[in-house]
């Protein structure tokens, strides 16, 4: 994985939102052995740390990617603060003010949307909030517009959320 979103420090923040996924990713860096068969739950957790590209699977050992954190660093020291566009509704990374034009907000949306979800993943419900609160602690309400709004599809029965078709 060479190239990562601007944004992955949300994933990494919300993995370590994750009581379990904190603790699997405590067991790594301690040196502690991953069984070779570990649990459902170690299994999904393990994927989704890889995924993000915060682990890696090496010589049947479980790693910190340094390379990851190396480029992380180096985005973030490379990005400059905005005080204009939508970045003046933010404290940080915080959703400090909902704008209240129309346009603004949806630019906003629009903004957490892609820096929480990538194409083609469905994500459950618990995983969206996790991502969600990152930017803002109020996630239902963040949700409910981005789906009200045709910026997330939520599956008929409310379990999972992905991007609209036209995205």
């Amino acid at each position: 994985m060479n190239e990562q979103p601007a944004n992955q420090w949300i994933q990494v923040a919300a993995g370590l939102k994750n009581a379990s996924m904190r603790q699997l990713l405590g067991e790594v860096l301690a040196g502690t052995q991953i069984p070779a068969a570990p649990s459902k739950s170690q299994s999904k957790d393990l994927a989704r740390w890889q995924k993000i590209g915060l682990l890696t699977h090496e010589a049947e050992q479980w790693k910190i990617n340094e390379q990851f954190l190396d480029r992380t660093l180096q985005q973030a020291s490379a990005q400059k603060p905005e005080s204009s566009g939508i970045q003046r509704f933010f404290t940080g990374h915080k959703l400090s003010t909902m704008p209240a034009k129309p346009a603004d907000r949806h630019a906003v949306m629009l903004y957490i949307r892609d820096a929480v979800i990538t194409d083609g993943e469905r994500l459950r419900e618990e995983q969206l909030n996790e991502r969600l609160r990152v930017f803002h602690q109020d996630v239902a309400l963040l949700r409910r517009f981005m789906v009200d709004h045709a910026l997330l599809l939520r599956a008929a029965d409310g379990s999972s959320y992905q991007l609209g078709p036209s995205d």
